[in-house]
């Protein structure tokens, strides 16, 4: 038997589509269709502005901000007689720069800088080499405008004996000694990434159940920081899931890391540019390597592959062949996730979070009614209506319940 589903809902990613006839159960990317934009991608775009609000320097204090908010203070021992005038200067580099790293971060198609933001990058280093070459934004700009070239390394290195206890460069450190397979030093990056907020708790928990959602021996592909650096804690830190490979596009702009993904046996596509084009090549070499993707993946990069997506935990599956998901769905629901962030969710970001069930548990009930299995349906009805309320959706829940 076949039957028409309706549009669906994706809590997350966000796809939206039209109607398609599948099997009965199964829910693939394009049978769902999109009411909010990923949390990532949400709070990138408030890093942006809030950037720009605070992008004015307090020259007083001879200090500017970075990327994320905080104050970095200008170095003065090199400062020639036009001091103010260079001071000044060098501050408008330096926001020109990590202006450049947001946008080429929070762009919705591609984890690539494009040319310009490129050159941008290129012409910031090039002038702080001339003016400040022992500076901490000289060596540590010009280690990230290398996107994971691990052979600036030094850079960095001398960038944190300048700043220890800077976060920017523990990320940094995080992500080199992650794609130069170094975990114990990877680990104390990340528990100093954590200890100063940078890597929330609820996206830890999050984690966790994205990699249990993920096929046995399976890959799983994450797409920005906090997918990339939470499964990576997950897994090599609180030791969930350990037979699952993990690739972020994120680092896919390492040469090394891509080279090592070879060394492994993946099939690397011949393209510059790691974007949505680059993820559908790669699931298409890969196929057969049991590939999730990350639900906190931007939208865009699902349309070249939506039929080959099925909606697996909180991930998508990528399968070839038809695939029946609602017994994995249910397994997952009732015997494998840890469900934290339904349990006990204590911020915003844990609150949009648990959004990315709804697509599993609408699955569900729908598959329910058509059983006849009625308790099962209430009981689902009370999960859905908590989520809803919490992650700010409970009217599209409702409407998608009546659907049904």
């Amino acid at each position: 038997m076949r039957i028409l589903y309706s549009i669906f809902f994706i809590a997350f990613s966000g796809v939206c589509i039209g109607q398609q006839t599948t099997a009965p159960g199964a829910v693939t990317a394009d049978s769902v269709a999109t009411e909010v934009e990923s949390v990532e991608g949400l709070e990138e775009r408030k890093v942006t502005t809030r950037s720009i609000e605070q992008s004015t320097p307090l020259m007083d204090k001879k200090v500017t901000r970075n990327a994320y908010g905080y104050e970095i203070p200008m170095e003065d021992a090199e400062m020639s007689a036009d001091a103010p005038l260079q001071l000044e200067e060098t501050i408008v580099v330096a926001n020109k720069f990590e202006s450049m790293r947001i946008q080429a971060a929070t762009q919705r198609t591609q984890r690539s800088p494009s040319i310009a933001q490129q050159s941008e990058m290129d012409e910031a280093v090039e002038y702080l080499e001339e003016t400040s070459p022992n500076s901490f934004e000289y060596h540590y700009f010009n280690y990230a405008a290398g996107n994971y070239d691990v052979s600036r390394v030094g850079d960095l290195k001398e960038a944190e004996n300048l700043r220890p206890n800077n976060s920017d460069v523990h990320v940094q450190m995080a992500a080199f000694n992650i794609i130069n397979g170094d975990n114990n030093l990877a680990r104390e990056y990340v528990n100093k990434m954590i200890a100063s907020g940078r890597l929330s708790r609820s996206v830890l928990k999050y984690s966790e159940d994205i990699l249990l959602s993920t096929p046995e021996n399976g890959t799983l592909i994450t797409h920005g920081f906090d997918d990339s650096y939470g499964t990576w804690y997950a897994q090599n830190v609180s030791g969930i899931r350990k037979d699952v490979n993990l690739i972020s596009l994120d680092f896919m702009q390492s040469e090394h890391y891509r080279n090592a993904l070879k060394n492994k046996g993946y099939s690397i596509p011949s393209r510059e540019n790691i974007d949505v084009d680059f993820l559908k090549a790669f699931c298409g070499l890969n196929g057969q390597k049991k590939l999730a993707v990350s639900m906190t993946t931007p939208k865009e990069y699902f349309g070249p592959i939506l039929n080959k997506l099925y909606v697996t935990g909180v991930v998508f599956e990528y399968r070839t062949t038809q695939f029946e998901n609602f017994e994995r769905n249910e397994y997952l629901w009732e015997n494998i996730l840890k469900k934290d962030l339904l349990i006990s969710a204590n911020d915003e970001k844990a609150k949009s979070l648990s959004a990315n069930y709804l697509p599993m548990l609408l699955q569900m009930r729908k598959v329910y009614n058509q059983l006849g299995r009625t308790q099962d349906v209430a009981d689902l009805d009370k999960i859905l209506d908590r989520i809803g309320a919490q992650c700010k959706k409970y009217d599209q829940v409702q409407r998608l319940k009546s659907a049904y």
